[in-house]
């Protein structure tokens, strides 16, 4: 363990140190040849960062849009099945609607949950009609 004495002697010596080499003339230019190699390092490092970036971000778009993909058959499979299934479901609803045209008590439970029934113009079963 340092003593305070010897922790203010080393900060006065790191101190004096830096102050020697702010203040230290540059012994020698740098030739044109190190400055291209130098150049020529950051280029190619900021070329991989560059080129690493873009990797990463191809990959991640890459992976959503297979997600999307995904997700987009999903819901035209769901559609596919309910629109084979509308046509049970039509059926069964015309047959309820013909059955109940003639009964107030099923009407009012209809009107009830804000369904309304009118007449078809083609003979006597009604079509429903949501009302909202």
């Amino acid at each position: 363990m340092s003593t305070p004495e010897e922790i203010r002697g080393e900060a006065a010596e790191t101190e004096a140190g830096e102050t020697q080499r702010a203040q230290r003339p540059v012994d020698q230019p740098m030739n044109v040849a190190m400055a291209v190699q130098q150049l020529r390092g950051l280029v190619c490092g900021l070329g991989a960062g560059l080129l690493g970036v873009s990797l990463v971000l191809s990959a991640f778009i890459y992976k959503q849009n297979r997600n999307l993909t995904g997700a987009i058959n999903a819901r035209q499979r769901q559609i596919s099945q309910m629109s084979a299934n509308q046509q049970q479901v039509t059926f069964v609803i015309d047959e309820l609607v013909r059955y109940s045209t003639g009964k107030p008590e099923l009407m009012a439970l209809f009107a009830k949950h804000g369904m309304q029934f009118t007449p078809k113009s083609g003979g006597p079963a009604a079509a429903p009609e949501p009302s909202h």
